[in-house]
């Protein structure tokens, strides 16, 4: 979405040619009692919250990290990694990492909690807000939402889950699915394969991302995913 509206490529599309954003980033995704979850641990003295800078501000019914910051001990962190540590570190607390993100943080959640595991880190907690690409498409489509003929697909979450992930919406609801990168090059070119199939009549998943994305994708990511998550709704 960022990339779209960056370098215009809606000003030069035909006018019947229009550009829906979705599902949203992690955090617009994530649901306020979620983030109320997270600002009742804050409080919990023997609790401290780990959250990458962009949680920092989400408000909930009960303010926001941010206005948490002055009364409860919250640290922001860069990656899993760095909150494993932040455990690591300060034994005496329990450390709660915010986990927010699609399939593309997934895996690196996934790596904290097997290492945390394995070295007996106790005291490393995830409250987990992982969401699936996949099912969402799904449920835009099965809302009935008629007017969406075909995906631009995500080429970061698609590095992950590999192009092939996307066929059963192809299969099950005749709508082509394309992987594009993030130059506007290679989104105008995902846009131009959609607008050929959906002049063939075709509903095919294919990725003009072909330097990142391959069909399986990361098949290790996806394996240390399954050994830490299951789905949910």
């Amino acid at each position: 979405t960022v990339a779209i509206f960056r370098n215009g490529i809606k000003t030069v599309l035909p006018e019947r040619l229009k550009l829906l954003s979705g599902p949203g980033c992690p955090v617009c995704v994530t649901d306020q009692g979620y983030i109320d979850v997270v600002l009742q641990l804050a409080e919990r003295d023997d609790c401290m919250i780990a959250t990458y800078g962009d949680m920092i501000r989400v408000p909930g019914k009960g303010g926001s990290l941010e206005t948490k910051q002055s009364r409860a001990d919250v640290k922001v962190v860069l990656s899993s990694e760095d909150a494993l540590q932040l455990a690591k570190d300060n034994p005496e607390k329990k450390v709660v990492f915010v986990a927010v993100g699609f399939e593309t943080t997934t895996p690196a959640t996934a790596v904290a909690v097997t290492e945390a595991a394995e070295q007996g880190v106790d005291n490393f907690l995830v409250l987990t807000a992982h969401k699936l690409v996949v099912p969402a498409m799904r449920a835009l489509l099965s809302a009935k939402n008629d007017n969406i003929d075909a995906f631009l697909c995500p080429g970061h979450v698609s590095v992950i889950t590999g192009y092939g992930a996307f066929a059963e919406i192809a299969e099950d609801f005749g709508r082509p699915c394309v992987v594009a990168g993030f130059e506007a090059l290679q989104i105008i070119e995902g846009l131009a394969e959609i607008c050929r199939q959906l002049s063939e009549g075709k509903a095919e998943v294919t990725s003009v991302y072909g330097a990142v994305v391959t069909e399986k994708g990361n098949v290790a990511a996806q394996e240390i995913t399954a050994e830490c998550f299951e789905p949910a709704d």
